[in-house]
């Protein structure tokens, strides 16, 4: 039905780029009050997604379209009249009631449970039942009084919880909702300008030229090119998508096995939801949550995302040189000087972005100006001249982009809305605190707490899930242990989020490594279980920093090198153990001194500094001695062409 879907097309087109104006308004010209502007967002991100995604018919016929329909204008129904009833009563929900005091009518009741039934449904389209079936769990919790231990409460009747939901700021349209309408919409859509400005072939052919004729190039173009793509994005699976179509055909080619290459792309795209000055949606939601400027959090991310991309191409480095893997074929390389002549004037509204976040002005302005630069700076050259076909492009994938982000943090608001309800957040900080005796225990209690909530969904969920369960844990240990409050409270939300942005690439639920397992056409869990391999030095990062927050850019000029120093050094270690090589091939004592190297360098101790530096001394020493003797006269790469 080609009329029909031309219509539909034509009609998703009209909702989204006034969806992405609206946005660019505000980013301009300032939000609106935090109930207007959630609520238009939330507004316009059911409307597209019901269009985008409609329901399925259940069976063949004209029977089961019209029963889909049907379900899709309940939706529509119960999203709309929730909605409409929160906009016109604005001034009675924020100054006519009194929250948790004044009873809800029966109507206001059953319009908080539609709008809950439409966001958990709109939810499942976008991003499947993991984060749903999560969230109903919880939303059950309330209404079950009398419960054991920790979980004890009095009850909450329907009203009540629906007050929390609906008629409040505290669930739905709580801090991730109003993260995502008043930030990370905006730098959604500014990635999406520079998408369609072109800009992500000159990543990729500035990438090629400065690795590609290096051994195993086309696997270190994926570290690089997702590292840098990863600042335009913030998505694993859009940046294995973007740079994976490239990189993995070339690294099957050239002798790696198709899980491999699909694990090494995987790997690599997951750093781009901890490479600045994006970060994905986590970042604003934790600007948010920790009450600091967004910059700060982008400075405070910096070294930390190197060291991870440091750690996966050095993985990749190493087994390169173990499997004799050669560059890229010469005559497949762009020419990325006349590439950079002719597109690099793209570069400048990622620029225009950083300079303007460094100098203190909003993230919302930041971001709006920098995507206005890049229709101006488009200009510069006739052939990358953004159209206005172009522009308006770019703003339907923006509101497209965003998408799922909306709708997830209206859904985990409902575990916001529940844990501020019932207040069991504070009973369990408490009792795990008594019950985790051990900092290094609670780290990895949490890392594993992480890792299984962020399957099958967005990073700033999983992040926000624990803000008010094992982030308090960790701060009241790292107090204990004399840690300033502000090191302390920093340190632990980027623990957290950091393992939840890892939680794309572990199985089952690795959304990075689904798409990075189609392009290879690999097995997924063959290239899920290899792509963990890949990044296992990155799972050891966390740890680095909570020992040596100077990594976190928290401490002196002199102090944040020498975290930096030590840093590097345990994942040159760390990585050589896992591949098994470096110079040259290690024996099995040396993978574990290598291995036990790595690990002393973790911890701040001058005891451990001291013996982790002369084991890792005695190690290179020894590898480079048996290089010069055994290696220099190898054979040359292999290069398939």
């Amino acid at each position: 039905m080609p009329a029909v879907e031309n219509v539909r097309a034509g009609l998703i087109t009209a909702v989204c780029i006034p969806f992405a104006l609206f946005h660019v308004y505000t980013g301009v010209f300032g939000v609106f009050p935090v109930a207007v502007q959630t609520g238009v967002h939330l507004a316009f991100v059911m409307a597209l997604i019901l269009m985008v995604r409609p329901s399925p018919p259940p069976f063949p016929g004209v029977a089961g379209r019209a029963l889909a329909l049907a379900y899709d204008l309940l939706v529509a129904a119960c999203a709309a009249g929730a909605m409409s009833y929160r906009l016109i009563n604005l001034d009675y929900l924020e100054s006519g009631r009194f929250e948790f005091v004044t009873p809800l009518t029966g109507l206001e009741t059953l319009l908080g449970v539609a709008l809950c039934f439409a966001v958990l449904d709109l939810c499942r389209r976008e991003t499947g039942w993991a984060l749903v079936l999560i969230i109903l769990v919880v939303l059950l919790y309330p209404a079950i009084p009398n419960l054991p231990g920790l979980l004890a409460h009095r009850g909450y009747d329907l009203g009540t919880q629906m007050d929390a939901q609906f008629m409040t700021l505290a669930g739905i349209f709580s801090v991730p909702l109003s993260a995502s309408a008043e930030f990370i919409v905006l730098f959604i859509i500014f990635g999406a300008f520079l998408e369609r400005s072109g800009l992500g072939k000159v990543i990729m052919d500035l990438t090629l030229g400065l690795v590609g004729r290096t051994r195993g190039g086309p696997a270190k173009v994926a570290v690089i090119g997702s590292a840098v793509h990863g600042t335009i994005s913030g998505s694993a699976p859009a940046n294995v998508l973007s740079v994976g179509v490239m990189t993995i055909p070339l690294m099957k080619r050239l002798g790696y096995p198709a899980h491999t290459a699909g694990a090494i792309e995987a790997a690599a795209s997951t750093g781009g939801v901890i490479m600045p000055p994006i970060m994905g949606s986590v970042a604003f939601v934790m600007a948010q949550f920790m009450g600091v400027p967004y910059g700060l959090v982008a400075l405070y991310a910096l070294i930390p995302a190197l060291l991870y991309f440091f750690g996966i191409f050095l993985t990749v480095h190493w087994s390169a040189m173990r499997y004799n893997v050669g560059a890229v074929p010469e005559d497949e390389l762009p020419d990325w000087r006349a590439s950079l002549r002719s597109h690099g004037h793209l570069l400048i509204p990622v620029g225009i972005l950083v300079y303007m976040l460094a100098n203190g002005y909003s993230a919302q302005y930041s971001a709006t100006l920098a995507t206005l630069s890049v229709i101006v700076v488009s200009w510069l050259r006739p052939k990358t001249g953004m159209r206005l076909t172009d522009i308006a492009a770019a703003l339907e994938a923006g509101a497209k982009g965003a998408l799922l982000v909306g709708i997830a943090t209206a859904a985990a608001g409902m575990i916001v809305g529940v844990f501020e309800l019932t207040g069991v957040a504070l009973k369990v900080v408490q009792v795990s605190s008594s019950a985790v005796q051990s900092l290094f225990v609670g780290l990895i209690v949490t890392m594993l707490i992480t890792i299984v909530l962020g399957m099958g969904v967005p990073p700033s969920v999983s992040y926000i899930v624990q803000v008010a369960v094992t982030i308090p844990m960790l701060q009241g240990f790292l107090k204990a242990g004399g840690t300033p409050a502000d090191t302390a409270l920093v340190v632990t939300h980027f623990f957290v989020m950091y393992y939840a942005a890892l939680a794309v690439l572990t199985p089952p639920d690795a959304l990075a490594s689904v798409a990075a397992a189609g392009i290879a056409r690999s097995p997924f869990l063959k290239t899920s279980l290899h792509a963990t391999r890949v990044a296992f030095v990155a799972f050891i990062v966390p740890f680095m920093f909570v020992y040596r927050p100077a990594l976190l850019t928290l401490g002196t000029w002199d102090e944040i090198a020498l975290a930096v120093f030590f840093a590097a050094l345990g994942i040159v270690a760390l990585s050589a153990a896992l591949e098994g090589q470096a110079f040259r091939r290690l024996s099995w004592i040396e993978r574990i001194l290598a291995f036990a190297t790595g690990c002393l360098l973790v911890f701040p101790n001058w005891m451990a500094d001291t013996v982790g530096l002369g084991l890792f001394a005695a190690l290179a020493v020894g590898q480079w001695s048996a290089f010069k003797a055994e290696y220099v006269r190898r054979p040359a790469a292999k290069s398939v062409s």
